[in-house]
């Protein structure tokens, strides 16, 4: 897991644009695992949880979009944060809110660094998606009570 403290502005440009797409590789990988770690029980909120992964999804595809934009390569290796998260109790749901909050504490970080499509992509869609789901990741949690 990152440690949201600790998060640096990633480099600028193509380099940039990469650092912040292995992180959502990342994050696609652990609600996959999470996901699949649920399939048969219950789960508190499964269809937040795939609407998740599905967002994350949609954001590699941008950033792999931003990426060739730039004449570059996207990066294809995730990033290793919440890749042992499974949806068996609280921690596990902790695990992926901690996850959130440092792609947030990224893209924020690289929001001062990133210029024209690319920051208008962290600034107006990724920023405020990665918002919600640290709110919604919240809730979840009171629910559980934890």
């Amino acid at each position: 897991m990152i440690d949201e403290g600790n998060a640096r502005p990633p480099p600028g440009g193509i380099e940039g644009l990469n650092v912040l797409l292995r992180g959502e590789l990342a994050a696609v990988n652990a609600y996959q695992s999470a996901l699949r770690s649920a399939e048969g029980r219950v789960v508190v909120d499964a269809a937040g949880i795939l609407r998740f992964a599905s967002e994350h999804q949609r954001t590699v595809a941008a950033l792999q979009v931003a990426v060739r934009e730039l004449g570059g390569v996207p990066a294809s290796e995730a990033g290793t944060w919440g890749a042992f998260a499974r949806l068996r109790d609280t921690a596990s749901v902790r695990e992926l809110l901690y996850g959130e909050e440092a792609g947030l504490a990224m893209f924020e970080a690289a929001n001062g660094i990133l210029h024209g499509d690319a920051r208008e992509l962290v600034t107006l869609e990724l920023i405020p998606r990665q918002r919600s789901n640290v709110a919604e990741l919240t809730a979840i949690l009171a629910r559980l009570g934890a």
